[in-house]
C-alpha cells in the first residue's frame, strides 16, 4: 500500500471512531465535517475538520472532558485549544499524522450562521435541518485586508537591503521564500476565488492554477540557488523580479476584489529604484 492509501485509510478509521464516540455520548447530538472533506476538495493529506453539536445543557461540562474525548478519538501527538476568543475548538495531530481540528458548538446555535459546505456524519438530534449552507466569503473585508497587506509588505521592502549588509543570508532565505511562497502566491490566490484568503498558507499552492504553480516554482528554484550559493548580484536579480511579480499579482488581485490598488506607480517605481541603487552584493 503506497502513502497516500495509508493516509486515506488512517483518516476514514479517525472518522468512523469520531461517529462510534458520538454515539456512545448522548450530550452529542450530531458529527459533521466541514473543509476540504465536506466540500470536496481533498486529497489523501487534508486535515479533518469536525464537529460536535453539544446539547446546550452538558456543553460547559463536555467541554470540559475534551482531553478525555481526545483519547477516545485517537492518541495525540500534541493538541492545543484553539486560540481564537470564544471559539471552541481543539487542535489535535494524532498517531498516523492524521491532523485533526475538532470543533464544539451548541445544538441551539448551530443556525447563527452559514457554512461554506457541510458533510453530515452522525445525527441523533436533528441537527442536519440547522447546518444551512451559502456561506460567502465577504469580498468587501478581504479587499480592505489584502490592499493594507500590501502597504504593510511595501514599507518592509528595504529589509533585504539591511539583512545583506549584516550578513544575514539565512534570514535573507527566509525573507525570500515567505515573499514567493506566501506573499506571491496569496495574491494569485484570492484571484482565483476571494475564499481563499482564509486557507493555510500552506495550502495556497494547491489553490493555484498550473501557470500560477509554475511561476512560483520558478521564482523559488531561482531565490534557492541564489541565497545557498550567497551570490548577491544573482539574488538582487530575483528579489527585483519578485519586487515586479508583487505588484503585477497585487494589481489583478486588487481588480478581482473590485478596489484600488493601494500605492501609487510614482511611488512603487521610486522604491524599485532605491532598492536597485543601494543593493550591495
Amino acid at each position: 500500500m503506497n502513502f497516500a492509501a495509508q493516509m486515506v485509510e488512517r483518516r476514514e478509521a479517525l472518522v468512523e471512531r469520531l461517529i462510534a464516540v458520538a454515539k456512545d455520548d448522548p450530550r452529542i447530538g450530531a458529527v459533521w465535517l466541514q473543509g476540504s472533506l465536506a466540500r470536496g476538495d481533498h486529497d489523501a493529506y487534508s486535515d479533518v475538520d469536525a464537529y460536535f453539536a453539544i446539547e446546550d445543557a452538558a456543553f460547559d461540562a463536555v467541554w470540559d472532558e475534551r482531553a478525555v474525548l481526545l483519547g477516545k478519538i485517537g492518541r495525540a501527538f500534541a493538541w492545543c485549544d484553539a486560540t481564537t476568543p470564544g471559539l471552541k475548538a481543539v487542535h489535535a495531530l494524532l498517531e498516523g499524522g492524521i491532523k485533526l481540528d475538532l470543533y464544539f458548538e451548541a445544538a441551539s446555535k448551530l443556525d447563527r450562521y452559514k457554512r461554506p459546505a457541510v458533510y453530515v456524519l452522525y445525527d441523533a438530534a436533528g441537527c442536519t435541518s440547522k447546518l444551512q449552507t451559502g456561506w460567502q466569503a465577504p469580498a468587501e473585508i478581504i479587499a480592505s485586508i489584502v490592499s493594507t497587506i500590501i502597504k504593510m509588505t511595501r514599507q518592509g521592502a528595504t529589509w533585504p537591503l539591511r539583512l545583506l549588509h549584516r550578513d544575514q543570508w539565512s534570514t535573507l532565505a527566509m525573507m525570500e521564500l515567505d515573499l514567493i511562497n506566501a506573499q506571491v502566491a496569496q495574491l494569485m490566490a484570492v484571484q482565483n476565488d476571494a475564499a481563499n484568503f482564509y486557507m493555510n498558507p500552506f495550502s495556497y499552492y494547491r489553490l493555484l492554477n498550473a501557470d500560477q504553480q509554475t511561476e512560483i516554482d520558478r521564482l523559488t528554484r531561482r531565490a534557492l540557488s541564489a541565497v545557498s550559493h550567497r551570490d548577491g548580484t544573482a539574488l538582487k536579480d530575483i528579489h527585483l523580479e519578485v519586487y515586479d511579480t508583487l505588484i503585477r499579482e497585487g494589481r489583478a488581485a486588487c481588480t478581482s476584489l473590485g478596489v484600488p490598488y493601494p500605492i501609487g506607480e510614482t511611488e512603487e517605481r521610486d522604491l524599485r529604484a532605491h532598492l536597485d541603487r543601494e543593493w550591495c552584493g
